[in-house]
C-alpha cells in the first residue's frame, strides 16, 4: 500500500501466502473396460453406486463380467467407477467400426406422397473388393454408379536381397495402429544368415506378424496391412534388423473412401453412395441392412439397383416406385445405444392424454412391463414436446430408446399401434483382446479413459490375457506417467503351479512393474441373478472389482488410509467372497509357492473371514514393491504436481525456490501425521531439497525449478516371526546362586 494515510484507522492488507495448501489428490478412482448389456460404446461414463450403474449399463449378462465386478466393488467400499463399455471392432482406431447395432422399429403414419425406398437384405458391415460398386436407376434417369475403392497399407526395403542379418536380430512393426510385433530372426531359419535372401526373410516376417503380410516383388521385401482402406497402416518402429533392411521410419497410409474394405459400415455406404446420386438418402435399416430411399416423392419416384451392383448389399433388381399417398414411416424408434437388449422392446403409441389430435403418448415396453411414458409428445419440431426433443433429452428422456423423426410431409400423427424394435446385436463375434486394449488414436478401450484426469485404479474385469495384462500395466505406467494402479485378475481354472507359469512365464509379469498387483485365485460369490447365470447358488468371477472396492474401502477408513496395505483379516476382508475358485490357496505350502513370484493370495483360516494375503507389485526391486508405499507415493506424486501449479511461469529466483520448499515441507508433514513414513521425527521421515547446487543458472536458464523429495516410506510386516524358546530363567538363577 501508498501513500500517506490521512487519519487513525485500521487498515487490511491482503498478502500472498509463503505457505500454501495443497489440496489432497482422489487415490481409489477406479475405471474398468469390459461387456455391459448397454450403455455408450467408448466412452467413461462415472457411476457412483451399483444402482447408478445399472440405471447406465443395465443388468447382468452371461457375456459379461463387468456388472459382477461392479457390484463386488461397490459392496467393498468403492465409490467412484468409471466404466467403459466395448465390444468388437474392425479397427480400434476407428470408433465408428464398432459391430454392436442398434434394434430398431418404425412408428407409421398415413399421409402425402411417399417415397420409392430399396431395403437390404444383408446386414452390414459389408465385405466389399475395390472396385465394388452400387449401381442404381433414380427416377427413371440414367444408370449411375458409386464405386468403393481401398488400397492397402505397403512399404518396401531399401533394396534387394540377400541380406546380411546376424543371429538374434529383430524388426519391430505396426500394423494398423496395432500393439508393437516384434521378428526375431534366427540362424535356425537361414540357409546363411549373413546372406538372407528375400524369401527367407519374407518367410520369418509372416511366421510372426499378424494383420499384415510379406512379399518379395523383384528380390525386395516388402511389408502389407491386411487391410484395405484409409485405416490400413503398416510402420516399422525399430530393431536392430533394420540397419540392413532400410525400410523407412515413417508409416504407410492405406487410400480410398471407406477405412476397410471387408468391414464397410452403412454410414460409409450412405457417404459414398449420396455423394455420387444427391437424389437419394442412404440410413442404415432395422438390423444393419441398407434403406434406400429416394428424395423425390409420388408415383414417378423410383430406385431400381441394377445387376452389377455388389452382391454383398443385397438389394434385390425390381424398380421400387412411390405412391400418391399411403402409410409411410413416420418415427425411427431405435436402441438408444447399440446392443441386442432392445431386442426385447416394443414402442406403443395411444392417444394424447390430452385429446389434442395432432400429439399422441410414446410409451416404452421392455418384456411386457411397461417401463416408460412420454405424454402428449408431438411430430411439430417447433413444439416444445416434439417427440425428438422429449425422448431424447440427455437428463429427463429415455434411458431405452431414441426417436428420429422421418419428416414425412405434413407432419402427420401417427395412430395407435405396436412396433417392436428388432436387429439389434451386441458386437460380440470377433471378440478380441485388441478391443479391450483398445487404440489411442480412436480413444476406444482403455484409452477410453484418457480424459478421466483423477483416474487412479484400472481394472478390465475378466479379459486376463497376456496381451490385455501386458497392456493394462503398459497403461498405467507409461500411459499415465504412473498416476495409475492396474489390478490385474488371474486367468480362470488356474492351480498354483499354473498361475506361477503364467505370471513368471506365459505373460512375463514378474518383476515387470511396480504399477500393478496380481490376485489369486478367482473367487465365488452369490449368484445374483439366477434368470441369467443358471440355478447354482454360487458363481466364480474374477476378483479384481472386489480388490479395488477393498482399496477404496483402506483409503477412506481414515486419513492417510492409503498408506494402510489393503491386505490382512481386517483392511483386507473382502465383503461378498464364499469361497475360492481352487481350495489349494487355503494351503500354506501353496502360498509360499506363488508368493515369492509376486502373486497375492486370496484366502482364509479358521475362525477367519475371506481376505487379501498379499501387498506385493509385480516388481520387487524397484523404488517401491508395496502396494500401499506405491500407491501412497503416487497419492503424494499427483497432489504436489496439482498443489505446486501456482509456481508455474513466475520468475524463478530464490524467493520463490523458498515458498516451493516450504510448500512442500507443509505437506509432507501432514502426511507424516497421517503415517505415510517410517517415522514421526521429520528429519527421518523426508526430505525436501531446493536448493542452489540443484538450481544452478544453467537450470534457471533453461526454464526449470528442480525440486528433490526423499521419502522413508512404510514397509509392511509380512512376516510375523515368534522366537520360542524354553523359560530357563529360574534354573540359571539358582545355578548363579551356587556360584556355578
Amino acid at each position: 500500500m501508498s501513500g500517506q494515510l490521512l487519519s487513525s484507522k485500521v487498515v487490511i492488507v491482503e498478502e500472498e501466502p509463503k505457505v500454501r495448501g495443497i489440496p489432497s489428490a482422489p487415490t481409489s478412482v477406479a475405471g474398468a473396460v469390459g461387456l455391459t448389456e448397454r450403455g455408450p460404446i467408448g466412452q467413461a461414463v462415472l457411476c457412483s453406486s451399483f444402482d447408478e450403474f445399472q440405471t447406465k449399463f443395465g443388468g447382468f449378462t452371461p457375456d459379461s463380467e463387468l456388472a459382477l465386478a461392479a457390484m463386488g466393488f461397490f459392496e467393498n467400499g468403492g465409490s467412484q467407477l468409471w466404466v467403459v463399455r466395448t465390444a468388437h471392432y474392425t479397427d480400434v482406431a476407428t470408433p465408428a467400426s464398432v459391430t454392436a447395432v442398434r434394434a430398431a422399429g418404425f412408428l407409421v403414419a398415413g399421409g402425402g406422397p411417399t417415397p420409392g425406398v430399396l431395403l437390404g437384405a444383408a446386414a452390414g458391415p459389408f465385405v466389399l473388393v475395390d472396385g465394388d460398386l452400387i449401381r442404381l436407376a433414380v427416377d427413371g434417369g440414367a444408370d449411375v454408379d458409386a464405386v468403393f475403392n481401398g488400397s492397402a497399407a505397403a512399404m518396401a526395403a531399401g533394396g534387394a536381397g540377400p541380406y546380411a542379418l546376424a543371429d538374434g536380430m529383430t524388426l519391430l512393426l505396426r500394423v494398423d495402429n496395432g500393439l508393437e510385433q516384434a521378428v526375431v530372426f534366427s540362424s535356425a531359419d537361414f540357409a546363411d544368415i549373413t546372406n538372407a535372401t528375400a524369401t527367407e526373410v519374407a518367410a520369418a516376417i509372416n511366421a510372426v506378424i499378424v494383420g499384415g503380410r510379406a512379399t518379395t516383388p523383384g528380390g525386395i521385401v516388402r511389408l502389407a496391412s491386411d487391410t484395405e482402406g484409409t485405416s490400413s497402416r503398416v510402420q516399422v518402429t525399430g530393431g536392430t534388423a533394420n540397419a540392413v533392411l532400410a525400410f523407412p521410419g515413417s508409416a504407410s497410409v492405406g487410400g480410398g473412401n471407406v477405412a476397410n474394405l471387408r468391414a464397410v459400415d452403412a454410414f460409409e455406404v450412405k457417404a459414398v453412395v449420396e455423394a455420387a446420386m444427391p437424389n437419394v438418402v442412404v440410413a442404415p435399416g432395422i438390423g444393419g441392412v441398407l434403406d434406400v430411399r429416394t428424395v423425390a416423392t409420388g408415383p414417378a419416384a423410383s430406385v431400381q439397383a441394377r445387376a452389377a451392383t455388389a452382391a454383398a448389399f443385397g438389394l434385390d433388381t425390381t424398380l421400387h416406385s412411390g405412391a400418391a399417398s399411403g402409410t409411410a414411416n413416420a418415427v425411427r424408434v431405435e436402441g438408444k445405444d447399440p446392443g441386442a437388449y432392445a431386442n426385447r422392446i416394443d414402442a406403443e403409441v395411444r392417444a394424447a392424454t390430452n385429446g389434442s389430435p395432432t400429439a399422441f403418448d410414446l410409451l416404452v415396453v421392455e418384456d411386457g412391463v411397461y417401463r416408460e411414458a412420454f405424454p402428449n409428445v408431438s411430430m411439430n419440431p417447433d413444439d416444445t414436446r416434439y417427440v425428438e426433443r422429449v425422448v431424447n433429452d440427455p437428463r429427463t428422456g429415455s434411458l431405452y430408446v431414441r426417436a428420429i423423426d422421418q419428416l414425412l410431409v405434413g407432419m402427420p400423427v401417427p395412430p395407435p399401434q405396436t412396433v417392436s424394435l428388432a436387429g439389434g446385436g451386441d458386437g460380440l463375434v470377433g471378440l478380441d483382446d485388441n478391443d479391450f486394449i483398445g487404440s489411442d488414436v480412436g480413444k476406444t478401450g482403455l484409452h477410453a479413459l484418457d480424459q478421466v484426469q483423477e483416474l487412479t485404479l484400472l481394472l478390465v474385469p475378466g479379459r486376463a490375457t497376456p496381451a490385455v495384462h501386458n497392456a493394462m500395466v503398459r497403461y498405467a505406467e507409461v500411459d499415465r506417467d504412473g498416476a495409475v494402479f492396474a489390478v490385474l485378475d488371474p486367468p480362470a481354472n488356474q492351480s498354483a503351479t499354473d498361475i506361477v507359469t503364467y505370471v513368471a512365464t506365459t505373460a512375463s509379469l514378474e518383476n515387470l512393474s511396480e504399477f500393478a498387483a496380481v490376485y489369486w485365485p478367482r473367487v465365488k460369490v452369490l449368484n445374483p441373478a439366477k434368470s441369467v447365470f443358471g440355478s447354482s447358488e454360487q458363481l466364480v468371477v474374477p476378483p479384481s472389482g472386489i480388490v479395488a472396492g477393498v482399496y477404496s474401502r483402506t483409503d477412506s477408513a481414515r486419513p492417510g488410509g492409503v498408506y494402510d496395505p489393503p491386505a490382512g483379516i481386517d483392511a483386507g476382508r473382502m465383503f461378498g467372497v464364499l469361497g475360492f475358485e481352487t481350495d489349494e490357496v487355503l494351503e500354506e505350502r501353496k502360498r509360499d509357492l506363488v508368493y515369492p513370484h509376486r502373486i497375492n493370495p486370496l484366502t482364509t483360516g479358521p475362525g477367519l473371514p475371506r481376505y487379501i494375503d498379499g501387498s506385493r507389485t509385480l516388481k520387487g526391486d524397484g523404488n517401491f514393491p508395496y502396494i500401499a508405499e506405491r500407491r501412497g507415493v503416487i497419492f503424494i506424486e499427483r497432489s504436489l504436481k496439482q498443489g505446486l501449479e501456482f509456481a508455474r511461469h513466475k520468475n524463478n529466483t530464490e524467493g520463490l525456490r523458498a515458498q516451493v520448499r516450504r510448500t512442500i515441507t507443509a505437506f509432507l508433514l501432514a502426511q507424516m501425521n497421517n503415517g505415510a513414513f517410517r517415522s514421526r521425527e521429520p528429519a527421518k521421515a523426508f526430505f525436501v531439497d531446493v536448493s542452489d547446487q540443484l538450481n544452478t543458472p544453467t537450470v534457471i536458464f533453461a526454464g526449470q525449478l528442480i525440486a528433490r523429495v526423499g521419502l522413508a516410506t512404510n514397509k509392511p510386516a509380512e512376516f510375523i516371526i515368534l522366537r520360542i524358546s524354553q523359560d530357563t530363567r529360574a534354573l540359571e538363577a539358582e545355578l548363579a546362586a551356587a556360584g556355578v
